[in-house]
């Protein structure tokens, strides 16, 4: 025992010299000397530049100076605290605030600053501003800031370890995929591949797997270029690729060499709804382009000084609208921002009217010559605001569908063929109307262009008609309003079509699935539509439960085809958790359920949905080298939360339209 406490007091001491010793070091480190008197040494803190007097040979002086005076100093505000000390503080990212023991660690702080140039997209440079390195001083003075380039490792660091494991995930995943194109300020072209798909617990994902630089626009070189990425990632099994490019081809020769898509590839492309949703209003919109641009000119005047503005506001107050009444102008390449300006203008309609009879400079102002040396159009006269009111009501249906099909945070596929009848429908509609033969014309337009991608159903995608059974049998829906068009005909012809095409699939397995296909014969001809899910089925060549229980499936899809049809509740009011629920009623169904209800039917976000403009990369990320652009762009997208990328979106497209 004696031995024992000896050893430990021994311990004990040798522990605290050192202690000393350390601090005496940093002491030392902390300053240097400027004169050597026998009696007096005078110091100077390199931290905040004090001198400090001290007695000859000692550090007592320097030390309190360090520790309790130099706020610039490591070891301010904190010496007396082991570094694997915990300390209380609210839990502040939590629900509640409840104190958490908390203890500092260097690589933490690390990370936590670097998720945060990542996420907020700052610059590197800006850890290194004397604002924000004094704000973090002040916060935790033991906190070593690392620089710039230390960021930037940081940032690569955390892009592999997510990397690897999306990519653990993913690989098991059948992935729908989408393509588009950025463009730095410096006209350098990116290439950014989106993977979507639903994960076991049947919620969306997705995920940016590749931004990079685009080095040619031809079809060929863009697919190879998709397919070394896809290979990159160890994704073996895609559903269906959205974009716009001929790559598609080369992907589709490549992919069904190796046998890994169904239908041969058949229904692999799918074109992106909202591009071509954009490119049926732009022509609509140019027949009312001299409407259109008198109400433009006319927000253009009261925005042109804030004395106009506040004319406009006092003409506002006079026609019993509030003093801070504005109008937003619109962005000309998106074309939600014009259908929000005529939206609001419409409301202060008999306010511009009394400025077109009031006012002396607004009616001046039109009596100019613009820019091009035109005479402008306007002021808007009464056929200009009834061609603007039976738009923007024309129109709230296609702004409706684009946000609805741009969405990321449910499915989409299910809606396409609704949306789309719908749209043609009320097209029609218009375009029978004599009454109005201004948007008579309008709708004619924008006919003509719907039809060249949409007027046949050959050219579209049918594998679209597989999400609509899924999605809880509303084929009934595609034949409302459409009989007089013969859209039920058309429908019914299709449907025959992609049926002996199944059929043929099954013949070719029949040694396989034959006891499938005689069900199906006997079948084929109940559901004419419906039935197109169950084929879809039969055509998976690889599955184990398949092999093992072709009664139990034929039995499954009997089933499926057979349980009438249930109503949504507040329990499985979203088409997921219906599916996910019912997993186990539905165990083969349920799986290409999953793989359809990850197609998505947009290349882009909701806000970008709008626009016929080239996405662009921000100055900040220009300058990088596009490697590292890749870096921050992907792991940015995987570190942010897709609730806070929706409030980002509606943020910053709120600000674009002005809203008041």
């Amino acid at each position: 025992m004696p031995s024992q406490t000896s050893n430990a007091a021994e311990s004990e001491t040798q522990e605290s010299t050192a202690r000393k010793q350390k601090r005496k070091q940093h002491c030392e480190k902390g300053t240097r000397k400027l004169s050597d008197e026998s009696i007096q040494q005078i110091g100077i803190c390199k931290y905040c530049k004090v001198d400090i007097p001290t007695v000859h040979a000692s550090t007592s002086g320097l030390k309190n100076h360090l520790v309790k005076r130099c706020k610039s100093s490591p070891l301010y505000g904190g010496s007396n605290e082991n570094e694997s000390q915990a300390v209380l503080t609210n839990e502040t990212m939590g629900q509640g605030n409840a104190l958490v023991p908390h203890i500092f660690s260097q690589k933490k702080c690390e990370l936590k600053l670097t998720r945060y140039v990542v996420i907020d997209e700052v610059s590197f440079r800006a850890v290194e501003g004397n604002g924000f390195v004094g704000l973090l001083h002040e916060l935790q003075p033991r906190f070593r800031i690392p620089d710039r380039k230390k960021i930037a490792g940081f940032v690569y660091d955390i892009f592999l370890e997510e990397k690897a494991k999306i990519r653990s995930v993913i690989g098991e995943q059948r992935v729908s995929i989408t393509t588009d194109t950025w463009t730095s300020i410096q006209n350098i072209n990116y290439m950014v591949i989106t993977a979507h798909f639903l994960d076991g617990d049947w919620k969306p994902h997705k995920k940016i797997i590749n931004f990079t630089k685009l080095t040619s626009h031809n079809g060929e070189e863009i697919g190879k270029m998709v397919e070394v990425f896809l290979r990159e990632w160890g994704i073996e099994k895609v559903f269906s690729v959205v974009d716009d490019y001929a790559a598609i081809d080369y992907l589709k020769r490549r992919m069904k060499s190796e046998n890994s898509l169904l239908f041969e590839g058949k229904y692999l492309h799918m074109r992106c709804v909202c591009h071509i949703l954009n490119l049926i209003v732009k022509d609509g919109l140019k027949e009312l382009d001299s409407s259109i641009k008198a109400i433009r000119n006319s927000i253009i005047f009261i925005h042109s000084s804030p004395s106009r503005l506040n004319k406009f506001r006092e003409f506002a107050v006079l026609a019993k609208f509030s003093i801070t009444s504005t109008v937003s102008m619109d962005v000309k390449t998106r074309w939600n921002a014009t259908y929000k300006m005529l939206e609001v203008a419409l409301k202060y309609r008999r306010v511009f009217e009394r400025m077109a009879e009031e006012w002396f400079p607004f009616i001046n102002y039109f009596h100019e010559a613009d820019e091009k040396d035109k005479k402008r159009l306007g002021p808007p006269v009464a056929d200009d605001w009834e061609n603007a009111k039976t738009f923007v009501h024309f129109l709230k249906k296609f702004y409706d569908a684009t946000l609805e099909l741009s969405a990321s945070k449910s499915p989409t596929s299910q809606l396409i063929y609704q949306s789309l009848i719908a749209l043609q429908v009320e097209i029609e509609r218009k375009r029978l109307d004599d009454s109005d033969p201004t948007l008579k014309k309008v709708a004619h337009a924008m006919k003509l262009k719907f039809d060249k991608y949409w007027g046949n159903w050959d050219n579209m995608n049918h594998r679209y008609l597989l999400s609509i059974s899924a999605g809880g049998g509303l084929c009934d829906a595609l034949f409302d309003d459409v009989d007089a068009q013969n859209e039920e005909e058309q429908l019914l012809d299709i449907s025959n079509e992609v049926d002996k095409y199944l059929a043929d699939e099954i013949e070719k397995r029949s040694n396989q699935y034959s006891n499938l296909l005689e069900w199906w014969k006997g079948n084929e001809n109940r559901y004419p539509i419906i039935s197109m899910i169950a084929k879809d089925i039969f055509a998976i060549p690889s599955s184990t439960s398949l092999v093992n229980g072709k009664k139990n499936i034929s039995n499954e899809v009997d089933k499926y085809l057979a349980d009438e049809i249930e109503k949504r509740s507040n329990q499985y009011s979203n088409l997921l958790e219906w599916w996910k629920g019912n997993e186990n009623r539905y165990p083969i169904i349920s799986m290409i359920a999953k793989d359809i209800f990850a197609i998505p039917s947009s290349t882009v976000a909701s806000e970008a949905a709008f626009s016929l403009g080239k996405r662009v990369v921000d100055p900040f990320r220009s300058c990088l080298s596009p490697k590292m652009v890749e870096a921050l762009v992907c792991t940015s997208d995987w570190l942010t939360s897709l609730a806070r990328l929706l409030l980002a979106w509606e943020k910053d497209l709120w600000i674009l339209l002005g809203a008041v």
